[in-house]
């Protein structure tokens, strides 16, 4: 198997200036000469976007360079320090968890691997990760259980301890696929996700339209066949516990069957037609209790426009009648 592996994937503004809000700035489009106006974003929405285009674009040239091959982005995380240090004292870290969530669904849009930076068992509030003044690691031997007092069965809550945004780490993809991925997306403030792949065709159907593949066009021929029905999805018992799994989008002759110890979702999909496209939606019920709040700027700023240009509309409208009359 061929896999590139792109340079380090970090938000540059959060990087150096160890700061995170609202407001996000496509770097990758600014270094490139981009209209300043069209390179900010506001709220998680806006983080969410922004980051899934800057790694859709690494992704993508690559595929315009070696082709549609497997990706695995080297190395990618979020300070844990940022924002002035203020979560180490308020032990809120809604902000950490934030930016760790935009940046996950990032990667999930672009169907890429990565590897996650970075679990650091001796990390503390005043050396971090005791290298190159680094703070990254998403585990705290300061909010973690001693050893004596730990459960050491899979499934033990206490083996959570010390993790301080694990709601935005801890989360479910498609482990084994019998197909091609083509869609995952995962909302961490309900616990739901949508999964979609597709089965593989001969070479003689492939479509030579889009001759570059793209993260929204990834080819279903060129591949080897595939002889197995069952997808596993990784289902971590972290949101399942206590809730029920609920999976729309199957046909009859499907099944499912949810192994919550082994924090597995098995779907058995027995439609083999080529180039057949499956689609399931797995929600919680209840859904989680959700974070945050996933806010844009329309959400923020459109009741005060909106009661801005009904203001303006009315002066105008005053003033028309003061000279013309009613």
């Amino acid at each position: 198997m061929v896999f590139f592996s792109g340079v380090d994937r970090y938000d540059l503004n959060a990087l150096f200036a160890k700061a995170f809000g609202n407001f996000t700035v496509k770097v990758q489009g600014l270094s490139r000469g981009m209209f300043p106006l069209k390179a900010f974003y506001w709220g998680q929405r806006g983080a969410r976007d922004n980051f899934a285009l800057q790694i859709r674009n690494l992704v993508e040239h690559g595929y315009s360079s070696l082709g549609e091959k497997p990706v695995v982005i080297g190395e990618c995380g979020i300070p844990m320090d940022m924002n002035k240090k203020e979560a180490f004292v308020t032990e809120d870290f809604t902000w950490q968890m934030r930016m760790m969530d935009a940046m996950m669904i990032a990667l999930e849009r672009s169907l890429v691997g990565f590897t996650l930076w970075t679990y650091n068992p001796s990390n503390n509030d005043q050396i971090g990760n005791d290298w190159n003044g680094e703070n990254f690691s998403w585990f705290s031997s300061k909010r973690a259980l001693p050893p004596s007092l730990l459960y050491y069965d899979q499934d033990a809550p206490s083996l959570d301890n010390g993790g301080r945004i694990l709601p935005a780490v801890v989360r479910p993809y498609p482990a084994k696929t019998a197909g091609i991925p083509l869609k995952f997306e995962y909302e961490m403030s309900s616990g739901a996700f949508t999964f979609e792949w597709g089965n593989t065709a001969p070479e003689s159907e492939r479509d030579d339209t889009h001759p570059i593949p793209t993260v929204e066009g990834v080819p279903q021929s060129g591949h080897p066949k595939i002889t197995a029905l069952e997808t596993e999805i990784f289902l971590p018992s972290l949101i399942t516990l206590g809730r029920k799994v609920v999976v729309d989008g199957l046909d009859e002759t499907d099944s499912y069957v949810h192994e919550e110890r082994r924090q597995t979702l098995f779907i058995v999909a027995r439609d083999t037609d080529p180039k057949r496209i499956h689609s399931i939606r797995v929600s919680l019920d209840p859904p989680l209790t959700r974070a945050f709040v996933v806010n844009d700027f329309w959400s923020d700023f459109g009741p005060r426009i909106v009661a801005l240009v009904l203001l303006l509309l009315g002066v105008i409208a005053f003033a028309l009648l003061r000279v013309y009359g009613p």
